[in-house]
């Protein structure tokens, strides 16, 4: 892939098509086209199989975004595919509950340290929209205080105030906490403690466990203390952190927990866990969805976590994880451009030292030039991702890596 000319021109022409019917062009905010990518990025994908996508051009990518991370065992695999199959010759949605439903259920309590009850949406923001109604519920109360980014949802967004559309008495309900300012943490539980329903978690993806570890720590005895709950966002960390995910890590446990992304390979599915008196508020109000039952989604799930428990799939992400940063970092060091490997093993967060900007987004480019597919600064790996082709990633890196400094050189000509 030497050339930009052209490379994605069938798929850019149908991004303009796509422009005039479809606001954003796209479905998903994160699978839009960087304008300063363009041209490199594709718009379009068209067909995955194992670790590597092929774009509406026919190139082909070593596939670092995976479904910006559902993709846990990899593209098509055969497993959960021949499971979903099976199913749907089956039927899809019944007038009553199916079977598989209690299966998954039993499947989640087996493999989730804090779940005693399980219920199933569809996507994540559903599901911590659900945990955040379970908790005020429960507790009566009224006030969040919200770590990280749980969806697109009202409740979720009214802490951002350039998001449109959120009423006021929204924003007015809910608290920002960024990660680690335990200070700001306590002092909210010590002058709002009554008013708290729930403190609700996620990420990030780029510091030390011990740092989580010990925020989680104090959060839990603040929450405790107070009557509040403690919700995890396990929509990105479940399945792939761990089996049991972040918080069989830290060895803090929530309240509640939602899963989405790692639990059936890509179909939409997504859990919300937790003990049972948290569940019991379910009973107390209502949440009810039509495709929560959804059977192919259901059958894909279950084929997708007993292969992950029976293929030890979390360590071994963890062990290839650990390579990749190991060897980007020696990469960068080589060729006086460092890049540094943090955050998780089975979920690597590798960038740029200096975190300049411009850099970056050239390295972006190079890389899907020369055939990586990045969802930077996070690298997805997938159980199809086998060393060999981690090393093939590695070696386009560097060969990407190779591509910026020489524009750099051309630029001071």
């Amino acid at each position: 892939m030497d050339t930009e000319a052209n490379r994605v021109a069938r798929g850019e022409a149908l991004y303009r098509r796509a422009l005039e019917i479809i606001p954003g062009a796209t479905q998903t905010n994160a699978k839009r086209p960087p304008e300063a990518l363009r041209g490199a990025y594709p718009p379009f994908i068209v067909r995955g199989q194992g670790p590597y996508v092929w774009d509406l051009d026919g190139n082909r990518y070593i596939d670092h975004k995976l479904g910006c991370g559902p993709v846990i065992l990899g593209h098509g695999y055969p497993r959960t595919v021949e499971a979903a199959i099976r199913q749907l010759h089956e039927g899809l949605v019944f007038g009553s509950a199916h079977p598989s439903e209690v299966r998954l259920a039993e499947l989640i309590v087996e493999t989730v340290p804090c779940a005693e009850m399980v219920r199933f949406l569809k996507t994540g923001a559903e599901g911590t929209s659900v945990a955040v109604r379970l908790a005020r519920t429960l507790t009566g109360r009224e006030l969040l205080l919200s770590s990280g980014y749980h969806g697109w949802h009202d409740w979720g967004m009214a802490k951002v105030p350039a998001v449109g559309g959120i009423p006021q008495a929204l924003r007015d309900l809910i608290e920002d906490i960024p990660f680690g300012d335990t200070a700001r943490l306590e002092r909210l539980f010590r002058e709002r403690g009554s008013e708290i329903a729930a403190l609700i978690f996620a990420g990030p993806y780029d510091v030390d466990l011990g740092a989580i570890r010990d925020f989680l720590t104090r959060a839990r005895e603040l929450t405790r203390l107070h009557g509040a709950l403690l919700i995890y966002d396990e929509i990105v960390t479940g399945f792939r952190v761990s089996l049991g995910g972040l918080q069989e890590l830290v060895s803090v446990l929530p309240d509640l927990a939602v899963f989405s992304r790692g639990m059936a390979n890509g179909f939409p599915i997504a859990a919300v866990t937790g003990s049972r008196e948290a569940m019991s508020a379910w009973h107390k109000t209502t949440i009810s969805a039509t495709f929560g039952g959804e059977a192919v989604s259901i059958a894909a799930s279950i084929a997708c976590i007993e292969e992950l428990r029976e293929k030890g799939v979390p360590a071994e992400l963890a062990t290839r994880g650990a390579w990749l940063k190991r060897a980007a970092e020696r990469i960068g060091r080589n060729a006086g451009l460092p890049l540094r490997g943090r955050g998780y093993d089975s979920l690597p967060h590798i960038s740029l030292e200096s975190g300049d900007a411009a850099t970056e987004t050239a390295l972006q480019r190079a890389l899907m030039l020369e055939g990586v597919f990045p969802y930077w600064p996070l690298w997805y790996i997938s159980y199809s991702h086998e060393m060999e082709v981690l090393a093939q990633t590695a070696a386009c890196l560097e060969r990407a890596v190779a591509r910026v400094l020489d524009g750099r050189e051309d630029e001071g000509r």
